[in-house]
């Protein structure tokens, strides 16, 4: 046997240890049988403190009531089951003084059910992922689509032929309302308008003005 199999039993521990992710071991009734890696206190707390204990005397009863209903149904399945959640160190007694991620996280749990073992009680491997940034990466996209999206209804808008006044020059809009022309572009444009006036209608309204004059300075 060489020194490497004879130390087995402590790398897997060490490795176990050193998984950035939380592995829960939870029974059919809600009890923390064991908590094994969780060390990124940027995503995630300090569990140890729970092993022992019932979902039920940490979390609030709707809470725990969903986590044991998640445990039993990948039990009776008999087979890996997903289940996204939220929770912040508040939530979790014994829980709200430690260090990790403020406020609420965004978790997806991969629950795989432990095969039975005689004299216990059913079990599953509860592994959970920080996927609170993916969330609002996904949510920042979809905004920006959204966005996008009602730009080229606009777009679409504009390209399209508009009923226009053929003497005060306002434009019917979708719902029979006439706008002027500055309101109607700057509602699906979000264009500024500033106001001049033009050399034709400086000589039809504004005679005594000499555009010459001006054009020599």
């Amino acid at each position: 046997m060489s020194s490497f199999d004879r130390f087995v039993p402590d790398i897997q521990d060490a490795i176990l240890a050193a998984v950035p992710d939380p592995f829960f071991i939870f029974d059919d009734a809600g009890h923390y049988v064991q908590i094994l890696g969780g060390t990124d206190r940027r995503k995630y707390h300090d569990g140890q403190h729970l092993i022992g204990k019932r979902i039920h005397d940490v979390m609030s009863t709707e809470m725990a009531d969903t986590f044991v209903r998640e445990i039993n149904k990948a039990i009776t399945a008999e087979q890996v089951t997903t289940y996204v959640y939220s929770l912040s160190a508040k939530d979790i007694k014994g829980s709200e003084a430690l260090s990790g991620p403020d406020g609420k996280q965004w978790f997806e749990a991969n629950i795989s059910p432990i095969r039975e073992i005689a004299g216990h009680p059913r079990m599953v491997v509860w592994i959970a992922f920080n996927i609170t940034e993916l969330r609002k990466t996904i949510s920042e996209k979809e905004t920006l689509i959204s966005n996008l999206q009602d730009a080229a209804k606009e777009i679409t808008n504009l390209r399209k032929i508009l009923p226009i006044c053929s003497y005060c020059k306002k434009i019917r809009d979708d719902e029979g309302y006439w706008n002027q022309v500055e309101s109607y572009f700057h509602r699906h444009t979000g264009a500024e308008f500033s106001h001049g006036i033009c050399q034709d209608c400086t000589k039809k309204h504004f005679p005594e003005i000499d555009l010459t004059e001006e054009k020599r300075e």
